[in-house]
């Protein structure tokens, strides 16, 4: 058996942000956001706001959990002092991930590090929001932020 091929991050990238704006078309995608302090920085690969919070979206095309949870340490970290209250959303595109790895590294981490203070968050495989039923409200109840 062969390597697993992956899908180019670029056109996951595309994919995942044209089923968010056919499903929810009343969302306006405000593109990468950065954050940095210093020399350092991290960035998501999209945004958008609603409801007051800015929600945080990566769209991860590999198997990277691990990476998922030191995105979010310095998501925390370099956002303390953010006036707008973030949600870290994360959609896996990777073939038959199951996103409960993800989910429970960064609860790991927002309980003994944040003391789950920290931003929150959402993790789910495409494959979830390609079945969504249209409409804003479902898109936001499916991220868990009706």
């Amino acid at each position: 058996m062969g390597p697993t091929r992956r899908t180019p991050a670029g056109f996951n990238e595309q994919r995942v942000k044209a089923l968010i704006l056919e499903k929810a078309p009343g969302i306006t995608l405000r593109g990468k956001r950065r954050f940095t302090e210093g020399n350092v920085e991290i960035s998501v690969d999209e945004s958008f706001v609603h409801g007051g919070n800015e929600y945080l979206l990566e769209i991860d095309s590999g198997n990277m959990a691990k990476l998922l949870v030191g995105q979010y340490v310095l998501l925390n970290q370099l956002r303390k002092d953010a006036v707008q209250p973030a949600v870290f959303l994360v959609v896996h595109t990777y073939k038959a991930y199951n996103p409960d790895r993800t989910l429970e590294n960064l609860r790991l981490i927002n309980r003994q590090l944040y003391k789950d203070n920290g931003i929150p968050f959402r993790a789910l495989h495409v494959s979830a929001l390609e079945s969504c039923a249209p409409g804003l409200s479902h898109v936001l109840a499916l991220f868990g932020h009706a």
